[in-house]
């Protein structure tokens, strides 16, 4: 394992992250103009939707499937299969024109992102030590975050100009492989050690951890536009404003997270996430103008722009390397089933409170949790 990977190393990995966030906001602007272009389709306005939750469950089923094959058959080969697939499903509302295919192509875009989530997770525990890990782990924060930021906008932008331009952005991954394949290298494989008994115990509250994290995200891009068109009286322009603003936020705040890891512990990051999260809810629970939510904005980025690092940081210093392809697969699973679920969850306490009463119960309910972290890590001194 080297201490410091190389800058291409670096580089091509952040590549890799960013086609995450790629997978899923991209055609976001699209989705009401493919309702309208294949409008003879019955009950098309909820099968558009399918094209976001499709990949979602197909990463949730499968990832750890695929994290078996990374641990089995190496990182590489994976990888760029995965790519691969990345390029040609995502591409396919871009040259396809049945909408029923286009979908299946969604569906085989969740098992590429199966399988560059599981071999890019392991890849990162290989190559860096701790230290070094949580270095990138800020630069990859910071860079999800912008990526999120960049792909959602220029799919509003195209999407303007025609519905399925949108998913001419999935090709850019080609232009990453060149860098890949003379940078990224196979790691020696570890043996076993004697601890893997217990490591599944230690794994669990990682996994509920990200499915979790996961599931309170999904609030903003789920719940947030219905209370910014219906209650506050915005405009759709708006939604995009919010939550782009947060992921500024957001990438801020991860490009500090290894200055604060030297200086706190996993749990006390975890306080910090909760407190910054609780608070921007109960703001976006009182809001009665725009201005207030993007007020907002900056504790809920910030709370999720530790959480989701300081969560895949926990899980590398936890997992062995020969488990990290079947851990990394369902640490995925964990992050999309909670994606999948947020609104399947929250919908019953939206039709009982409402959209702001949801945002101050979870509200209430993260302070609380971060109450307990803090008794918690009291208790352990």
């Amino acid at each position: 394992m080297s201490h410091q990977p190389s800058r291409s190393i670096v580089i091509s990995l952040l590549l890799i992250a960013t086609m995450g966030v790629m997978s899923g906001i991209t055609v976001v602007s699209s989705l009401p103009l493919i309702s309208k272009t294949f409008s003879s389709i019955p009950h098309i306005e909820f099968l558009s939707k399918l094209m976001l939750t499709i990949p979602s469950i197909v990463i949730a089923l499968l990832a750890p499937l695929a994290g078996v094959i990374v641990d089995r058959f190496g990182r590489l080969k994976p990888l760029y299969a995965g790519v691969l697939l990345f390029v040609i499903s995502g591409s396919s509302g871009f040259y396809l024109d049945n909408f029923y295919a286009i979908l299946v192509g969604r569906a085989l875009l969740g098992v590429s992102v199966a399988l560059l989530m599981t071999s890019s997770t392991a890849l990162i525990g290989d190559y860096f030590n701790e230290e070094a890990r949580h270095k990138f782990m800020s630069l990859q924060g910071m860079s999800v975050a912008i990526g999120g930021i960049l792909f959602i906008t220029a799919g509003g932008f195209l999407a303007e100009l025609h519905w399925t331009y949108p998913f001419a952005i999935y090709a850019l991954p080609l232009l990453f492989l060149p860098l890949m394949l003379t940078s990224l290298y196979e790691p020696r494989k570890q043996r076993h050690t004697s601890d893997d008994l217990q490591l599944e115990e230690k794994l669990w509250p990682v996994y509920l951890t990200a499915f979790a994290s996961m599931l309170l995200f999904y609030m903003l891009p789920t719940q947030l536009p219905y209370l910014i068109i219906d209650t506050l009286h915005g405009e759709p322009r708006t939604i995009g404003f919010v939550i782009a603003t947060a992921m500024i936020f957001n990438a801020l705040i991860s490009k500090q997270y290894a200055r604060l890891k030297k200086r706190m512990s996993y749990t006390q990051i975890y306080m910090i996430t909760f407190i910054f999260f609780g608070t921007g809810l109960f703001i976006i629970s009182l809001a009665q103008s725009i201005p207030q939510l993007f007020f907002s904005t900056l504790f809920i980025g910030s709370g999720f722009g530790l959480i989701f690092v300081n969560t895949n940081a926990w899980f590398l210093s936890v997992v062995p390397p020969h488990k990290r392809g079947k851990a990394s697969g369902m640490l995925a699973s964990s992050f999309f089933l909670g994606q999948f679920a947020s609104p399947l969850v929250f919908q019953p306490i939206v039709g009982a409170y409402g959209i702001q009463g949801l945002f101050l119960i979870v509200s209430v309910a993260s302070l609380m949790i971060s109450l307990l972290l803090f008794l918690a890590e009291r208790k352990s001194r």
